[in-house]
């Protein structure tokens, strides 16, 4: 997790703001963050998951009208559908209203990724921008769920048909886009998605428990089959490399950090879990087969509160022989730890020591 920091009423962290455990936010807050928001782009979408939260969305979409922004309403809708519209409509800014634990605002760039750590803080310090002579419009367009889903109907190129595969999820909305095309009452092979449907892992009778992680990888291993090149996070597992053996290497690496460019739509599956495991998954068997032909991967995941977390502003990555473990701030003084190996086991005992070396940091740097 990636924290920003936080201003009056929200905390700034991993694209997106959530409201503050003591903050009252009302129509009137989402219209001042709407005028915050138009200092930094032209066009905007914004969205929502079910009609509770409409005054909140057309508040915020006011915000942005009354500085000159143009924006995109989208009432009832799921964030999968609502990103793929985004380059639909060519917004540059994309916004999704949900509820975690709260009211949570989520960011997306005009390629559908998530908004960059700088521009979210540079949000994150301005202040709400005057009102303009000439008033934006407020554009109301549809939901996208069935554009999105004759979208990755017809890019799989062929008849379509349910893959057999049970589905997982505690969102209706995002449950039942993947039963569009996968089965639902498979056992054998059962895909657990979250439910703002942007992470999957998957569970086999024959594999064992199929991590995100490993199933990106496996998706990845297709690509370069196919000679094609491919963008990853800097943190993601660093066993992606070990893949990619050829004299001509196809995998490169970019900072969450930064702006990502996303010109020819290559980099889709990482924006689109549904749309990766559509294509991996064409048959079942395609999908185990693919998994067992990576690497074994393993990967430990810890929260620690930190006594002086001034040590600690910047995200880190130390590597060793036994894996690699990434460090980074997570809130006002917490940091998330993610240790990276070729075994649970070791990946395990890398967090554990790691975890005693950060709660010691008042005493002893790192």
């Amino acid at each position: 997790m990636s924290y920003i920091g936080e201003n009056e009423h929200f905390s700034f962290r991993d694209s997106s703001c959530e409201i503050l455990p003591n903050a009252a936010v009302s129509s009137a807050e989402a219209a001042e963050l709407g005028r915050t928001l138009s200092r930094f782009f032209s066009r905007f979408s914004v969205g929502c998951m079910g009609f509770e939260r409409l005054p909140v969305m057309y508040a915020l979409c006011s915000g942005i009208s009354e500085c000159g922004r143009d924006v995109y309403a989208c009432e009832n809708t799921d964030m999968p559908s609502f990103r793929f519209g985004l380059t639909l409509l060519s917004a540059e800014c994309g916004i999704f209203i949900s509820e975690s634990g709260g009211l949570k605002f989520t960011f997306f760039d005009k390629s559908g990724f998530g908004l960059s750590d700088k521009i979210l803080e540079e949000i994150m310090k301005a202040s709400p921008a005057p009102a303009s002579e000439h008033t934006g419009r407020i554009n109301s367009v549809t939901s996208f769920r069935s554009i999105y889903i004759n979208n990755i109907a017809d890019s799989l190129g062929r008849e379509r048909s349910l893959t057999p595969a049970g589905i997982s999820c505690g969102n209706a909305a995002v449950r039942s886009l993947w039963l569009e095309f996968f089965s639902g009452d498979d056992n054998e092979l059962v895909f657990q998605i979250s439910d703002d449907g942007q992470r999957v892992n998957a569970y086999s009778t024959e594999l064992g428990f199929i991590s995100f992680e490993k199933l990106t990888l496996a998706y990845c291993l297709t690509l370069i089959k196919e000679g094609k090149n491919i963008w990853l996070p800097e943190d993601f597992h660093y066993a992606a490399d070990n893949i990619d053996n050829a004299a001509e290497k196809h995998i490169m690496r970019f900072n969450r950090a930064d702006l990502i460019t996303d010109e020819g739509g290559e980099s889709r599956f990482l924006r689109d879990p549904l749309y990766m495991c559509t294509h991996l998954a064409k048959s079942k068997e395609s999908l185990l087969s693919a998994v067992r032909n990576i690497p074994s991967i393993a990967s430990a995941k810890r929260e620690i509160t930190v006594a002086d977390i001034k040590r600690l502003t910047e995200s880190r990555t130390v590597s060793d022989e036994k894996g690699r473990v990434v460090i980074s701030r997570s809130g006002k003084s917490r940091v998330t730890l993610v240790a990276q190996s070729l075994s649970a086991e070791t990946a395990s005992e890398l967090c554990a020591f790691w975890t005693e070396r950060i709660r010691k940091i008042g005493s002893c740097g790192i």
